[in-house]
């Protein structure tokens, strides 16, 4: 695997949010900012997926992250040091962790298309440009000894 297809998908990852506002945009939905049961539960989901993409982003990149008895049990690791993480298991772990930004902005355009609520939107879409700019890709892909 190329080290520069972390920075391609990381660069591509907005495009999918241009989508999501023009298919918004062009719906002929009225905007209804009040805050409604439906609007809180989709920011709090949107936050806490936001906030593990966070706060994984720069774990992946780290050999000390895949020693941990839990990490290497859900990545089928034995948990030994020989068993090191290859470029291609960051690589889905970058991926995943994009895919996690990329709810929140899903979570977003769902419900704006569901209540109107335009702020909550934004404060969603907001939430998965953050999480973007942390994930962008340290080293290409490599792992550091920290």
């Amino acid at each position: 695997m190329k080290k520069g297809l972390f920075k391609l998908v990381w660069f591509v990852f907005p495009l999918t949010k241009l989508v999501y506002a023009y298919l918004a945009f062009t719906k002929n939905k009225g905007i209804n900012n009040s805050f409604e049961l439906i609007n809180i539960l989709f920011i709090a989901i949107g936050f806490v997926a936001s906030l593990i993409s966070i706060i994984f982003s720069r774990k992946i990149y780290q050999k000390s992250f895949y020693e941990n008895k839990i990490v290497s049990a859900f990545l089928g690791m034995s948990g030994s040091t020989k068993d090191s993480p290859g470029e291609t298991t960051v690589f889905n772990l970058f991926a995943m962790l994009l895919g996690l930004a990329e709810s929140t902005a899903l979570f977003g355009f769902v419900q704006f298309l569901l209540t109107g609520n335009l702020i909550v939107g934004i404060i969603l879409f907001s939430l998965c440009f953050l999480a973007w700019l942390f994930n962008y890709p340290r080293n290409n892909g490599e792992l550091s000894a920290s």
